[in-house]
This record gives structure tokens, C-alpha cells and sequence, in this order.
């Protein structure tokens, strides 16, 4: 039987990347001239890269695919653009149904200022109909 002890255990633990990569981009809603924003959206992709520059390079190839024209409620022509990078997570595992993308810590008390440094409140669930009950609730 081999006994490890402490001293058998290496300084640095390689940990091999999965390869994958969640990328969260900003998208400003523009209409008028010179364009406001009217609304600001953020999308998460998957985007696989050997490491966090090369997946953040192909997120910046791939930003570009997801701008649009698109038509106001008043008829107003208005464009999507892409504004940048917010954050980039690397994922644990390979992705497949049910794999975790992205988390994002936050207080569950919507009176308190949530756990992110910005301070802002715990965003609400919407639509309202999607707001599920848990499991366990009464």
C-alpha cells in the first residue's frame, strides 16, 4: 500500500481546459439620428478557443454576426450593434444538455443592494408567467 503524505502533492495542480468558453456581448438598440440607444441587450454564446485570448478573439469575428436593422414600434428605422466584450467565463466540462454556461452571484433580498460591486438590485424575473414556484414551496 502507498501512503501519500503532503510533501508528495506538487505546488501547482494542472487543471486541462475544456476548450470552451461563455462570452457575454453588449448590444445597443439604436434609432433616431445620431442614433440613441433605446435599449441595451446582453448575450451569452459559447465559443470555443485553446485559451481566453483566442476565444475572445473568435467572440469579436462572431460579435458582428448578430447585428441587425431592425423596425421601431412607431415605424422608426433602427439598427443593433455591437457595443463589446463584458465578461468571458471558461466552462468546466465540455458543453452538452444541461451544462452550466454561466452563473452570476446576487443577494436574494430585492430591498438590499445585491453582491455585485456595481450595487444593484436583484433584477426582477420576467415575463412574469416564467417566474416558476420552487419545487419545495407550499
Amino acid at each position: 500500500m502507498t501512503r501519500r503524505f503532503a510533501d508528495d502533492i506538487p505546488d501547482e495542480t494542472v487543471v486541462e481546459s475544456s476548450g470552451w468558453f461563455a462570452v457575454q456581448l453588449r448590444y445597443a438598440y439604436l434609432s433616431g439620428e445620431p442614433g440613441e440607444a433605446s435599449l441595451v441587450e446582453d448575450r451569452v454564446i459559447l465559443v470555443d478557443g485553446s485559451d481566453e485570448e483566442a476565444a475572445l478573439g473568435r467572440a469579436v469575428e462572431m460579435a458582428p454576426e448578430y447585428e441587425d436593422e431592425y423596425e421601431t414600434d412607431a415605424g422608426e428605422a433602427g439598427r443593433i450593434r455591437f457595443e463589446g466584450i463584458v465578461a468571458i467565463k471558461e466552462l468546466d466540462d465540455l458543453p452538452g444538455a444541461g451544462s452550466e454556461v454561466w452563473h452570476e452571484f446576487m443577494s436574494p433580498d430585492p430591498a438590499r443592494n445585491s453582491l455585485d460591486p456595481a450595487g444593484e438590485p436583484l433584477p426582477p424575473v420576467y415575463p412574469e408567467e416564467m417566474a416558476f414556484p420552487r419545487a419545495h414551496d407550499d
